[in-house]
């Protein structure tokens, strides 16, 4: 089974977003998201802000551009504990 692709503009589960994708591979007309692309996040720990990072997993079976197509509920590093992708795009499913 697989998870609902990720894209530019996705949430993450600590209120960010993603905010690079591969464009010239659109889900439902935004670009889609891959390992090593980036997110932010606007969470803190007291006074040190969590920043984002790259997104860190993806699937083994999808590639987009050389890299591993992102999916929902993906890990992505954070300088917090790590975030993770919160919602993809329905209905594209990615497995692997």
């Amino acid at each position: 089974m697989g998870f609902p692709a990720a894209r530019m503009g996705d949430p993450t589960m600590h209120g960010g977003a993603i905010i690079i994708g591969f464009p010239t591979v659109l889900i439902g007309s935004m670009p889609a998201a891959r390992i090593l692309d980036m997110h932010v996040c606007p969470m803190t720990n007291v006074v040190v802000p969590h920043v984002g990072g790259p997104i860190l997993k993806g699937s083994f079976t999808v590639l987009i551009g050389m890299f591993p197509a992102a999916r929902m509920l993906d890990n992505a590093m954070c300088l917090g504990p790590p975030d993770m992708i919160a919602m993809g795009m329905p209905t594209v499913l990615i497995g692997g």
